[in-house]
C-alpha cells in the first residue's frame, strides 16, 4: 500500500513538473504572431470577412493564462460604403490557472478593452451589414447537452470576473432606408469585480450625436448591480440614470433628467419591480412604482405615479420651451397629477386621476384601447376653470368692450377643423364641469356627453344654469368627407337676456327672461363659409323686458314735433323700449335670417315687425309697425293722443352692431289731418240735416236719410 502511494505521488509530481515546464516553455518556443495568416483564413472562411490583425498577439501562460490583441479591423459587408465592420485597438484578457486546475473556478481579471468603432447599417431594402455572419439556423435541429458531472464544488458554473473596462468605443447607426443616422461616441463601461450572486459596482456612459435627426447629448448611468444565474435575478440597486440632451425636436436649451430607483427583475418569475421611482427634470418630480408581469411574452404593468406640484411656466422657462402667450399673465403657475394605472401592449388604464392646474382640479378615469388606433373612454369631473385666462391676450387694435372680441377678415377665413386629426379621433365619454367660463360666458353645473368615430364628433350637452336658465342642445360635427358638416339643435328656458348679451358683447342690448329653441345646419371649414352655408329655423319668446338703445316711443314723439315744428319734448327717460312680450320665428337660408314673425307688447304700444339679417355682411333690412295703444299721463303721453291706433312704420337698416332708423311719420299726420278734417264736416253735414227734418220727417226715417244724404258729400 505505501509502494502504491510513491507511485502515485511521483507520477502527480511529474504531471505538475510536465504543466509547468510547459507553462514555462511554451511562450519561449511558440510565437503566436506566426498564426496570424491561419487565423485570418479561418475568419475569412467563417464569416467571409477580412480580418486583419496589424498588431501583435500578445500570449502568457503562468502564472495567469493572458491574450493580448492590437490593432484588429474586420471588414464590412459587400454593399455598404464604411470600409470596416468593427476596429479594436486594444483587448486583454487573464485567467487565473491555478483555480481553475484545482478548483474547477473560472476566474477572470479585469477584462480590457479599448479604442471600438463599430459600424451597424441598414440599406434600403433592408439587409443589414452583420445578416451574412448570421448562418443559416434550424428550428428544428436538437442540440444534445451532456450531463454535468456532480460533484461537491460549483463545477465549471462558478466563475468570477475582475472587473470590465471598456473605454473609447464608438457606434454608429445608418438606416438608409429611413434616412436616420445616429452616431454614439466616447461609450465607456467601468465595473468592480463580478461574480455570480454578488453586487458590483456599475458605472456606464455615453455621449450621443446624431445627423437625422439633429440631436446631441450625453448619458450617464451608476449602479449596484447583482446578477444571480441560479435565481435567475437581476437587480439595479441605486439606479441612477443622467440624461442631457439638445437638438431637433427639443428645446432650445435641451432636456435635462434624473431617473433614479431600485429595479428587481426575476426571470424565473418573469417579473418586474421598479420600486422608489424618481424622475427630476428642473422643478419637475415624478415619483411611484412600476410593477410588471409575463415580461418576456405578454408583459403588463401596474403601479401608480405622482407628478409634484411645480410652475410650468418657470419649468419651461427654465429649459427655453416657449411659453404659450395668455391673457392671464398669472396662469400656468401649478401643475400636479397623480394616478394609479394598468398597463399591456394594447391599452392603458388610468383610475383615481387627479390633475391640478392653477385653480382648477380634475378627477376621474380614463382608458386609452388599442395604441395603433387608440379609443380613448373618459369619465372625468372638473370642478372649474376660466379658459378666458388661457387664451391668447385680446389684440390692441380691440377696442370692443369687455366680452367682445376682434375680429379681422383673416380669422373669417382661417380653417376651423383639423379633418385629418378628427377622422382618426375615437372617443366617447362623460365630462361634468361644475363653473365655465369661457368667451366671457358663465355657465354651471355642465355635462357633456361625447362621442366620436370615423370623422363624426357628437357632443350631447346639458347646463343646468346658464343665467339663470337651462341650456340643453345636440351638435354634431362630420368631416369625414371633402367639405365639414354641422347640425346644431337647442333649447334654452328662462334665461335672462341682459346679463347675457353683457358678457357676450359688453352691451346688455335686451333684457328680459325668455326661451329661445333653433336647429341650425350648415357646411364649411371656415367662419365665412358656416355663415354662408347657414339653414334653420329659431323661435323666442321673451317676457318683462326692453330693448335698449332707443326709445320707440320718444322718437315718434319727437318726429312728430319736428315736422309741426314744435319743440321736442325734454323728459328724464332711459333710452330703451319697454315689453311685456316679445316673441318671433325665423328661417334661415344660405347665411340670410329671414323673419316675418314679431311681436311685442307692451302697456302703451303693440308692435309687429318683418325684415331680414344678412349674416355674412353683418347687416339688417327690416321694419317694424308700432301702434299706441295707450299712452302715460304727462306732457310725452299728451303728445301721442292723437296717433293712438295708428300702425307707424319704422325702418331699421345697416351694420347692426350701429344700424339706423327712420320713422314715416309725415304721410301719416297728412293722412290724420284728412281724416279730422272729413270727421268735422261729417258733423257740420249731420247737424244741418238734423235741423232740416227734424219738424218734417218721423223720427224713424231720420237716421236712414242722414246715411244717404252723407254720401252724396
Amino acid at each position: 500500500m505505501g509502494k502504491t502511494l510513491k507511485v502515485l505521488g511521483w507520477l502527480v509530481g511529474m504531471l505538475l513538473l510536465l504543466i509547468i515546464a510547459a507553462v514555462i516553455l511554451i511562450p519561449m518556443f511558440v510565437d503566436p504572431n506566426d498564426h496570424k495568416d491561419r487565423i485570418v483564413a479561418e475568419v475569412k472562411k467563417a464569416t467571409g470577412r477580412d480580418l486583419n490583425i496589424g498588431g501583435d498577439i500578445e500570449l502568457s501562460v503562468f502564472p495567469r493564462l493572458a491574450l493580448e490583441l492590437n490593432a484588429l479591423t474586420l471588414s464590412n459587408a459587400k454593399g455598404f460604403e464604411t470600409a470596416n465592420f468593427a476596429v479594436v485597438k486594444h483587448a486583454e484578457v487573464r485567467v487565473n490557472l491555478v483555480p481553475l486546475l484545482f478548483e474547477q473556478l473560472l476566474e477572470v481579471d479585469t477584462i480590457q478593452i479599448e479604442g471600438v468603432d463599430l459600424n451597424l447599417a441598414k440599406s434600403k431594402s433592408g439587409t443589414t451589414n452583420w445578416d451574412d455572419m448570421l448562418g443559416e439556423t434550424k428550428a428544428d435541429k436538437k442540440v444534445e447537452i451532456p450531463d454535468q458531472p456532480q460533484g461537491d464544488g460549483m463545477g465549471l458554473l462558478a466563475f468570477t470576473v475582475g472587473g470590465l473596462s471598456i473605454k473609447e468605443a464608438n457606434l454608429v447607426w445608418d438606416d438608409q432606408s429611413t434616412g436616420e443616422r445616429y452616431e454614439v461616441e466616447n461609450i465607456h463601461l467601468e465595473t468592480g469585480e463580478l461574480a455570480p450572486g454578488q453586487t458590483v459596482e456599475l458605472n456606464f456612459g455615453l455621449d450621443l450625436a446624431s445627423k437625422k435627426p439633429l440631436l446631441k447629448g450625453n448619458l450617464g448611468l451608476t449602479s449596484k448591480l447583482l446578477v444571480d444565474p441560479d435565481q435567475q435575478v437581476m437587480s439595479m440597486e441605486d439606479l441612477k440614470l443622467e440624461a442631457n440632451i439638445t437638438g431637433e425636436g427639443i428645446p432650445e436649451k435641451g432636456i435635462k433628467g434624473v431617473l433614479q430607483g431600485d429595479l428587481l427583475v426575476n426571470l424565473e418569475n418573469n417579473t418586474l419591480d421598479f420600486q422608489n421611482l424618481s424622475l427630476e427634470s428642473g422643478k419637475l418630480n415624478l415619483t411611484g412604482r412600476i410593477q410588471g408581469e409575463d415580461i418576456q411574452a405578454n408583459p403588463a404593468f401596474q403601479g401608480n405615479l405622482k407628478l409634484a406640484e411645480f410652475s410650468p411656466r418657470k419649468w419651461m422657462t427654465q429649459f427655453g420651451i416657449p411659453v404659450p402667450e395668455t391673457a392671464d399673465p398669472d396662469v400656468l403657475q401649478a401643475f400636479q397629477l397623480s394616478s394609479t394605472f394598468t398597463a399591456t401592449q394594447g391599452q392603458m388604464v388610468l383610475k383615481e386621476l387627479l390633475v391640478g392646474l392653477d385653480q382648477s382640479t380634475i378627477k376621474g378615469n380614463l382608458e386609452i384601447v388599442d395604441f395603433a388606433s387608440p379609443t380613448y373612454l373618459f369619465n372625468l369631473d372638473l370642478d372649474r376653470i376660466n379658459l378666458d385666462r388661457y387664451l391668447p391676450p385680446a389684440g390692441e387694435q380691440d377696442n370692443k368692450p369687455a366680452g367682445r372680441k376682434g375680429k379681422s377678415p383673416a380669422t373669417e377665413d382661417e380653417s376651423l377643423f383639423p379633418a385629418e386629426t378628427l377622422r382618426q379621433l375615437r372617443l366617447d365619454g362623460t365630462i361634468r364641469v361644475g363653473n365655465l367660463t369661457v368667451n366671457n360666458l358663465q355657465a354651471e353645473a355642465i355635462l357633456i356627453k361625447v362621442r366620436g368615430r370615423g370623422g363624426k364628433l357628437n357632443l350631447d350637452h346639458e347646463i343646468g344654469r346658464f343665467y339663470d336658465g337651462l341650456l340643453k342642445g345636440d351638435m354634431q360635427l362630420d368631416v369625414s368627407g371633402d367639405k365639414p358638416q354641422v347640425k346644431l339643435s337647442q333649447q334654452v328656458s328662462r334665461i335672462l337676456a341682459g346679463p347675457l348679451l353683457l358678457d357676450l358683447t359688453g352691451e346688455d342690448t335686451l333684457l328680459g327672461s325668455g326661451d329661445l329653441s333653433m336647429q341650425l345646419t350648415s357646411g364649411g371649414d371656415t367662419v365665412k363659409q358656416l355663415k354662408q352655408a347657414l339653414n334653420g329655423q329659431l323661435s323666442f319668446n321673451f317676457r318683462d323686458g326692453a330693448v335698449k338703445g332707443f326709445n320707440l316711443a320718444k322718437m315718434i314723439r319727437d318726429t312728430k314735433a319736428k315736422l309741426k315744428g314744435e319743440n321736442t319734448i325734454l323728459l328724464n327717460e332711459p333710452e330703451q323700449t319697454d315689453f311685456s312680450e316679445l316673441n318671433g320665428r325665423a328661417t334661415i337660408e344660405n347665411g340670410v335670417v329671414n323673419n316675418q314673425s314679431l311681436l311685442a307688447k307692451s302697456p302703451y304700444l303693440r308692435l309687429e315687425g318683418s325684415g331680414k339679417a344678412y349674416l355674412l355682411e353683418e347687416r339688417l333690412k327690416y321694419t317694424i309697425r308700432p301702434v299706441i295703444v295707450n299712452t302715460p299721463s304727462g306732457q310725452g303721453g299728451e303728445a301721442l293722443e292723437e296717433l293712438v291706433g295708428i300702425p307707424i312704420p319704422v325702418k331699421i337698416k345697416g351694420n347692426w352692431n350701429d344700424p339706423d332708423f327712420s320713422i314715416q311719420l309725415s304721410k301719416i299726420l297728412e293722412q290724420q289731418q284728412k281724416a279730422k278734417l272729413k270727421k268735422k264736416f261729417d258733423q257740420k253735414v249731420d247737424e244741418k240735416i238734423s235741423e232740416k227734418l227734424e219738424e218734417k220727417v218721423p223720427t224713424e226715417l231720420k237716421d236712414k236719410l242722414k246715411d244717404k244724404l252723407k254720401k252724396l258729400f
